[in-house]
């Protein structure tokens, strides 16, 4: 038998944390074809562990495990001679 543990810990931004842990269990024995068991484990694990925190009434909690919307763009500096609006 062997052990995965994933652990989050998270800053609720008020000098307190909040934090959850999950131990699974892996059969030796357990195939999933081609794929690695404690890899697929792993990802339950996490799965696991950012869902509980998602369900925090802290929002900081909450978007510290939500994945961001947020388009990333690229950032692009105005040259020397361009006249920026005010």
């Amino acid at each position: 038998m062997s052990h995965v543990i994933f652990r989050k810990q998270v800053s609720d931004g008020n000098y307190g944390t909040e934090s959850a842990e999950v131990l699974l269990e892996v059969s030796e024995t357990t195939t999933y074809g081609e794929l690695d068991p404690m890899a697929i484990a792993m990802e339950h694990a996490r799965f696991l562990v950012h869902a509980e925190l998602a369900r925090s009434p802290a929002w900081r909690v909450r978007d510290a495990v939500t994945p961001s919307d947020v388009p990333t763009t690229a950032v692009t500096v105005p040259a020397d001679d361009e006249d920026l609006p005010y």
